[in-house]
């Protein structure tokens, strides 16, 4: 069961449930799990349900061993791109593409930079980020800013870019700090909803509707995942300016304030179509308003 405020115990929980559901449909298919781990895993048992067998144990894990860690180039992740690519919507641009990049020395410092300032400024989201990402990797091209992929569960995808700073200031290793929230949050609903839903079997017949992260209509699924990533991301940027982490410049207070406005848009039109959220999501909507109290602009 997902609670907005992080809680790496019930992270646990619902990541071996994950597991568990991964390694019986291997053991259905008679095909052993024993040297895969983490997204691996997950990539087989996908490859198994979609009949895509020739793939099942064609993923070789690149990725250092640590939670959060960087992973280089492999299989099954180049196929996790592939699918987020072939999910853009039409029209858009996809101008030098995405793909999979390794790691340079100095972009693995950047990511322990990140992993630092949030273990300083929010121990309880870098505990159970460290739950649910086993793996995170580097993507370059324009197309795709960053994703995650149930496929490939326990993976997060971010551009490079994010590794440096923005336009207007905000420093690379906090853009890249809020990027594994925004995706560890991700990650997080994915398993959360597998045992305990957040919306009713009625939500499937909502048109999508309009979002504060895509130009296109999304199903209030997406949306409901936004306002809990675009919650917690405002509670980052909290955290990480009473922290005085970030006061150099005024670009982490201005992009803190532009998560909230855009997490309250997107809780009121959840508010909207209440009756299509289970009890559970309707607790985790109270959750991410209550949280948003404090930076309320």
């Amino acid at each position: 069961m997902l609670r907005v405020a992080p809680d790496a115990q019930a992270a646990l929980r619902d990541e071996e449930a994950v597991r568990r559901v991964a390694e019986g449909v291997l053991a259905a298919a008679g095909v052993r799990a024993a040297a895969a781990a983490g997204p691996a895993i997950v990539a087989a048992a996908f490859a198994v349900q979609t009949a895509n067998l020739p793939n099942v144990t064609a993923g070789t894990d690149t990725a250092t061993g640590e939670p959060l860690g960087p992973v280089g180039p492999a299989p099954h992740l180049a196929r996790s791109v592939e699918r987020a690519l072939a999910a853009r919507p039409h029209g858009a641009d996809v101008t030098d593409g995405s793909r999979l990049v390794g790691w340079e020395r100095a972009e693995r410092a950047v990511l322990d930079d990140s992993r630092d300032r949030l273990a300083a400024a929010w121990p309880e989201m870098f505990a159970e980020l460290r739950i649910c990402v086993a793996q995170v990797a580097l993507l370059e091209g324009r197309a795709i800013d960053g994703f995650t992929d149930f496929a490939t569960h326990g993976a997060v995808y971010i551009n490079r870019a994010r590794l440096g700073a923005s336009p207007r200031g905000l420093p690379g290793p906090v853009r890249f700090a809020e990027a594994l929230v925004h995706e560890g949050t991700h990650t997080r609903c994915n398993a959360a909803q597998l045992s305990s839903p957040f919306l009713t079997p009625a939500a499937d017949g909502v048109d999508p509707v309009r979002t504060p992260l895509r130009a296109d209509p999304r199903p209030l699924a997406g949306l409901f995942q936004q306002a809990v990533v675009l919650t917690r991301c405002t509670e980052l940027y909290r955290r990480l300016l009473d922290a005085e982490h970030t006061t150099a410049t005024p670009a982490p207070a201005a992009r803190r304030d532009r998560l909230s406005s855009d997490a309250r848009q997107a809780i009121g039109t959840l508010r909207q179509h209440a009756g299509s959220l289970t009890a559970h999501g309707l607790a985790v909507l109270g959750e991410c308003e209550a949280l948003l109290r404090p930076t309320a602009i």
